[in-house]
């Protein structure tokens, strides 16, 4: 996994007046995969919280299809396919249901951590081959070396998925690589991977990606293609840091800070530290911090000590989960808006806590 980049950013007030969009929230941003029976695959990507884009591999069908459509302020979607089938459900932090066929689909959220997570996203472009075409083709890769692919071939959606190995190289271009900020923006990954089409042919290829850009090279019904991806549709972003740190004591002396998402969806990983700080010299600590996550006067998610959360591996992954257990950690993609982090004592203790917030960086 890369390595995360921790760059300092104005530390704002306890208490935020901006003007800001009305619309923060928690953000359902990402990839949501399932299976099919015999053998299938379904997978929603969904963008913005009210956007929604599906693939779905019909092996036992040999079948692929496509919809789009929007997603109700309630959650709930429903999209015909390109094979005239409706797709109806909900849409969950992290996880899609839906009814498709006659049959109950669950798609889980796709991890963001793992090899091949660099280059996770959606990329749409062409391919082409004297004279043969391939319109509209999307590739979708996830952080656990899967990909798909769905398009357009004369009329006919052809799709199918299969696994990529990706490897990253040095790419300086030019630049001072002693500069932290320019050592991520300037690595390229390669790759290798092979597909087997709903129809049982299988496509072998290579990829490339840097800069945004994805391209690749694969062999389909015995003729080569060229494929150049357009902007990549990515699933997460980038990793910035602001914190404070005060007294925390009972009643209305809980530690509170505040954030702001621009730009987003973004990831965050928001903790409280108490008794790691002992070994800064702080005292007295917070012995047992609990946090809780504001959207105005709504509770988003709270977290007493920070291995109990559900997604506790997730926060592993980070590389930067609290150093003691009784420490809180909130992970959570957001929509843009205002955010505010209240810190108490979970026994009613009192004492010195410190609230961080990072951005993951995933670019």
């Amino acid at each position: 996994m890369k390595n995360l980049l921790t760059r300092p950013i104005q530390i704002l007030a306890l208490l935020i007046a901006v003007a800001v969009p009305a619309f923060s929230e928690e953000s359902n941003r990402g990839l949501f995969e399932g299976d099919l029976a015999g053998g299938g695959k379904i997978v929603f990507f969904v963008l913005g919280n009210h956007d929604l884009s599906v693939s779905i591999f019909d092996v036992a069908g040999h079948a692929a299809s496509l919809a789009a459509g929007k997603i109700k302020n309630d959650g709930t979607f429903s999209v015909t396919t390109s094979g005239n089938a409706t797709l109806s459900g909900s849409v969950h932090a992290d996880s899609v249901t839906a009814t498709f066929q006659g049959r109950t689909i669950t798609a889980t959220r796709a991890m963001i951590f793992g090899n091949s997570g660099n280059i996770a996203g959606r990329f749409t472009g062409f391919a082409h081959s004297n004279g043969n075409f391939l319109a509209d083709l999307k590739f979708i890769v996830d952080s656990q070396n899967n990909i798909f692919m769905i398009g357009w071939q004369d009329g006919t959606v052809l799709g199918g998925f299969g696994t990529v190995t990706v490897h990253a190289t040095p790419d300086s271009g030019g630049k001072d690589d002693s500069a932290e900020e320019d050592k991520d923006k300037d690595q390229r990954f390669s790759g290798t991977f092979t597909i087997t089409l709903v129809t049982g042919e299988t496509v072998n290829g290579t990829l490339a990606f840097g800069h945004g850009a994805f391209t690749a090279t694969f062999t389909l019904g015995g003729v080569q293609y060229t494929y150049h991806g357009g902007d990549e549709e990515s699933t997460f972003n980038r990793l910035a840091n602001i914190s404070t740190r005060g007294f925390v004591n009972t009643g209305q002396g809980q530690l509170i800070g505040g954030f702001i998402i621009t730009g987003g969806p973004k990831l965050v990983l928001v903790r409280a530290s108490g008794p790691s700080l002992a070994t800064a010299s702080v005292s007295p600590v917070l012995a047992n911090p609990k946090m809780q996550l504001l959207q105005g006067q709504t509770l988003l998610r709270e977290n007493d000590d920070w291995q109990a959360a559900a997604n506790a591996s997730d926060i592993t992954a980070t590389t930067i989960a609290p150093k003691d257990p009784k420490e809180s950690a909130i992970l959570i993609r957001l929509e843009p808006g205002a955010y505010t982090t209240v810190v108490t004592g979970a026994d009613g203790g009192t004492g010195i806590a410190l609230v961080e917030v990072y951005e993951i960086n995933r670019d």
